[in-house]
């Protein structure tokens, strides 16, 4: 990535310095696909179903993150940027009447509503709200949307909100909710509607639009198995084949005690071609690789970068961290941690196609503050096409 992990390595440096792709332009300049790397909603891919294109919206409000996918789905997570409290989650479909829920909880399971504070004062009418406990998301929930209105009128002018009245208590600064908020209806083009967030009004709900059509992307058949063998003579080939551009990335080399040579790994990926993953960076808890479309005779190597989400410009995938591919439904993964908890990080799919990889999910939360592991907020979806 362009910017890879850098939120989550200016809170754990030493975890992150050798397991974080390079961060530097030049790092991700240097090494350039020769391979196509379409976007994910190609004419090829969508032939059959049009779609209203809508970026994504990532935006990071003082103490609040923005994140609203290419579906117009939204969400306002306000989360301590690297150390453990409250994390609050509104999240909103689009539409006039798209469905709503909200999220408060700690890493340590759920609050108790008696204990909630304002500015550390008790607000009864915080507490006597019809808080539902979700043992799964460990957090409180609110899924009525006057409630999670009344909600946002008792805190929305507040600087923090935590759980107890102690130094100690898990707690959230509430610095940037309201704009937060505010972006989002104005995203979502409800402002000024009887159910907006931030700015109610009287507009008609019915101005506001619902949700677009998603790509629809197809996968590739199953290809022919690829022996054990020929996936250890393809990793071989293609590393020999690829030196320049492990030097070039600064790849590590393999050392005593450690052959970072045993990360790399091979599937089938058509009749004539195999996937491969050439492993560059290793560290506690994650590894990064280049990939690689290589000839079945290991003739030729051609570098893969698959593409991020339009409108994202500031994310790539030059290295692809935990890689896997999954043959049958010809699905490429990455699962990159802002560090070892997982509380923050991305998380990205790629549809084969037959010709390239398209892509089908992407996830992502850059601040690192007790969020559930994985759970980052959806910022790109795809449908499946029949």
């Amino acid at each position: 990535m362009a910017r890879p992990l850098v939120f989550a390595c200016a809170v754990l440096l030493a975890a992150c310095s050798e397991s974080a792709p390079p961060t530097t332009p030049d790092a991700t300049a240097a090494a350039p696909s020769t391979a196509p790397s379409t976007v994910a909603h190609d004419a090829d891919a969508t032939a059959d179903a049009t779609h209203s294109e809508v970026a994504p919206l990532y935006r990071q409000l003082r103490d609040f993150t923005v994140a609203c996918d290419n579906g117009l789905a939204c969400e306002a997570i306000g989360v301590n940027d690297g150390a453990f409290g409250l994390v609050l989650r509104l999240a909103r479909a689009p539409g006039g009447d798209g469905a709503q829920q909200l999220r408060l909880g700690t890493s340590e399971g759920a609050p108790e509503p008696q204990a909630l504070r304002l500015d550390g004062v008790a607000v009864p009418e915080l507490a006597s709200l019809p808080w539902r406990r979700d043992d799964d998301r460990d957090a409180l929930t609110l899924d009525a949307p006057t409630d999670i209105a009344a909600f946002i009128a008792l805190v929305g002018d507040g600087a923090r909100l935590s759980a107890g009245s102690g130094e100690d208590a898990p707690a959230l600064s509430l610095s940037g909710l309201r704009a937060a908020l505010l972006l989002i209806d104005e995203h979502q083009q409800r402002l000024d509607t009887p159910g907006a967030w931030a700015r109610p009004g009287e507009r008609d709900s019915a101005a506001v639009p619902g949700a677009p059509a998603l790509p629809r992307l197809r996968a590739a058949a199953p290809p022919p198995a690829l022996s054990p063998q020929d996936a250890t003579r393809l990793t071989a080939a293609v590393r020999a084949q690829a030196a320049d551009a492990l030097r070039e990335a600064d790849c590590n080399p393999p050392r005593e005690g450690f052959d970072i040579r045993d990360q790399d790994a091979a599937y089938p990926l058509d009749a004539e071609h195999a996937l491969v993953f050439v492993a560059c960076l290793s560290g506690a808890y994650q590894t990064s690789s280049l990939a690689f479309r290589v000839a079945r005779d290991g003739s030729s190597a051609a570098r893969i970068v698959p593409p991020g989400p339009t409108g994202l410009d500031d994310v790539s995938f030059a290295l692809l961290t935990n890689a896997d591919y999954a043959p049958d439904t010809a699905t490429l993964s990455h699962f990159a941690k802002g560090r070892g908890l997982a509380d923050c990080g991305e998380a990205a799919q790629w549809r084969y196609d037959g010709q390239a990889f398209r892509l089908a999910h992407y996830a992502e939360l850059r601040r690192c503050g007790g969020a559930a592991p994985g759970d980052f907020p959806t910022l790109w979806r795809t449908e499946t096409a029949r």
